[in-house]
């Protein structure tokens, strides 16, 4: 069977960039204890890894003690969640996205200019709430066309994009909301293109895969947005697709009467589980 692995597959430049300087932590802070507070990434296999170097996960600020060295994830905080950590005397490493932070600095500028907000997005996600914070009480999230409705529209609206946003998607929410709101009264509308370039490559690359092959594979966690929303946009291409974590799950009854095998993996996965999963698939002699 013919593999074809997506050359955009694996860590994006946020994530590479975020891990090279958590593995540096406990070098050079050996005798610190080191929090990464909540997820660095959304990979649970790269989670426990860290820990194993321990790099404990906690959910809530208090659960730091003092005196040790906290990690700010890849999605980012809030304003306030960063205060705290200041005020309790905290070290922290910022490991936030640039094209994150791009965003942060886009809304603060909004809102210190009274623009109403809208977070195309997940509002559940912690990018997202990060993304909230920083709209100082002026955003709102809109994950699909149907809440537009529920638009109370001021003279100025700005918009913006959770980074793993579908582009295709939020395009079409942009207009249903010009659509709308045009309608209705004169006003100022101010649209920003903020998902990034390696999330438009990966999903483009991948739909091009799952239009060439029998089975489609998507490798990353299942509480990462952009590996389910690969998962989704192959599921409209291909209906032999598969979203697996670890080699473990491999099924070889996927793979029987299939000719050419399809594999992508999430901004989160780390090459050494997208080559596990590889050689197991080897080791089946289909």
């Amino acid at each position: 069977m013919k593999i074809i692995i997506a050359k955009e597959a694996g860590f994006c430049f946020g994530v590479k960039r975020a891990m090279d300087m958590i593995y540096k932590i406990p070098e050079k802070y050996p005798d610190k204890k080191v929090y990464s507070f909540r997820e660095v990434i959304h990979n649970p296999q790269e989670v426990k890894r860290l820990e194993s170097l321990g790099v404990r996960v906690i959910q809530n600020i208090r659960q730091i003690e003092g005196g040790a060295i906290a990690i700010v994830g890849t999605h980012g905080i809030t304003p306030l969640e960063q205060e705290n950590l200041k005020k309790k005397g905290i070290y922290f490493v910022d490991t936030t996205c640039p094209y994150v932070k791009k965003i942060h600095n886009i809304v603060e500028h909004l809102a210190q200019n009274n623009y109403q907000i809208l977070v195309i997005g997940d509002k559940y996600h912690l990018e997202v709430k990060g993304i909230m914070g920083h709209c100082h009480g002026k955003g709102k999230t809109i994950s699909s066309s149907s809440e537009i409705k529920n638009i109370k529209a001021g003279p100025k609206i700005g918009i913006v994009a959770q980074t793993t946003q579908n582009t295709n998607e939020y395009e079409k929410i942009i207009f249903d909301i010009i659509n709308k709101l045009f309608k209705t009264k004169q006003m100022e509308i101010r649209i920003f293109n903020t998902i990034c370039d390696a999330t438009y490559k990966r999903q483009k690359e991948t739909m091009r895969i799952a239009q060439k092959v029998d089975v489609m594979i998507i490798i990353g966690g299942r509480n990462s947005a952009n590996t389910v929303r690969l998962y989704k946009l192959c599921k409209k291409i291909q209906k032999n697709v598969y979203l697996i974590e670890t080699a473990g799950e491999i099924k070889k009854e996927w793979f029987i009467n299939k000719k050419i095998l399809g594999i992508s993996a999430g901004a989160s996965t780390p090459d050494w589980i997208i080559k596990d999963i590889v050689s197991k698939i080897k080791e089946l002699n289909i």
